[in-house]
């Protein structure tokens, strides 16, 4: 039995949603061996990531803790409320000698069918596989103003099927980095531009039901960026479900709509964190939320990367 490699990336505010996300992995993809690589910021105590270690299955998961330097994302671009450790992902060709390729997952994901298929696609030589992002309306020129040929051409970066062994002969970390450095000016979502301007070149198309994104979901524009087929296979049939977006687009926030928020509670359950603390809740909240209970048609919040 081949291992699954894959790594995401947390620290203590959002370690309960990758506990979330991977016992959702590990719930949905039997027969597989399943090592995930968590890379963190050295200040995360030993005793949360020994918690998260519990719901490791010594027969199907095992759990290996990275504890990443300052220094090794230092001075590379912020974005608001994002920590540094969205940069995490572009080490990983360096991370993991050994190993060559891994599947990079965002927390805010949930799997919810076997991720065989996705990690035995060949990826020939694309350093990464990846689904196409879907903006919002006023950011579909984002893509021509970095460069890229159209909006087509720009992924999403919360799922990735990362061709390590390439990456790594040719340097793909320390051109990220210089990228980012480089381009800071004009990098309004810094990681996922500079993985955007290094990679998309190289990046091999993924149908979208690996990354089921709210934007895929909600924005009729999506046909138009992706296959009108494939986007409702995916809206239909999902095999990782992504909450990106807004903070209400999260299942922990009291506005949250998602068709699959209950599944991720019910994961959550199963986690050291079985107890959630419910974001947004204000009188006003409280208003929409009961409202959106009330008989008919229900209003989706809409989504964009985050």
């Amino acid at each position: 039995m081949s291992t699954i490699h894959v790594a995401c990336a947390a620290d203590e505010r959002y370690l309960p949603h990758c506990a979330t996300a991977l016992h959702s992995l590990s719930a949905r993809t039997p027969a597989a061996r399943i090592e995930v690589h968590l890379l963190h910021p050295p200040t995360l105590e030993p005793a949360h990531v020994g918690r998260l270690r519990s719901i490791a299955d010594p027969d199907t998961l095992s759990i290996v803790a990275h504890a990443i330097e300052p220094s090794a994302v230092s001075g590379l671009p912020g974005w608001g409320r994002i920590p540094q450790i969205m940069w995490y992902r572009i080490l990983l060709p360096e991370l993991l000698p050994g190993v060559d390729r891994v599947l990079y997952l965002d927390c805010d994901v949930l799997v919810v069918e076997p991720l065989h298929d996705l990690w035995e696609l060949d990826l020939e030589s694309s350093y990464v596989a990846a689904v196409t992002n879907v903006p919002e309306r006023h950011m579909l020129g984002h893509a021509r103003r970095l460069g890229l040929a159209g909006p087509e051409r720009y992924f999403n970066s919360g799922v990735l099927l990362m061709n390590l062994e390439l990456m790594r002969r040719d340097r793909c970390s320390t051109a990220l980095r210089d990228c980012a450095l480089e381009n800071r000016d004009r990098l309004l979502w810094p990681d996922q531009d500079a993985l955007n301007l290094v990679l998309s070149d190289r990046r091999l198309d993924l149908h979208p039901r690996w990354n089921l994104m709210n934007s895929i979901r909600c924005f009729p524009w999506s046909r138009d960026l992706l296959d009108a087929a494939a986007v409702e296979q995916a809206v239909h049939n999902p095999a990782i479900v992504h909450f990106e977006g807004p903070r209400q687009n999260k299942p922990w926030h009291i506005l949250c709509d998602h068709p699959c928020r209950d599944a991720y509670f019910a994961h959550r359950r199963q986690t050291p964190w079985p107890r959630v603390r419910r974001e947004g809740i204000t009188p006003l909240n409280l208003i929409r939320t009961l409202r959106s209970r009330a008989p008919g048609p229900r209003r989706s919040n809409h989504g964009f990367r985050s």
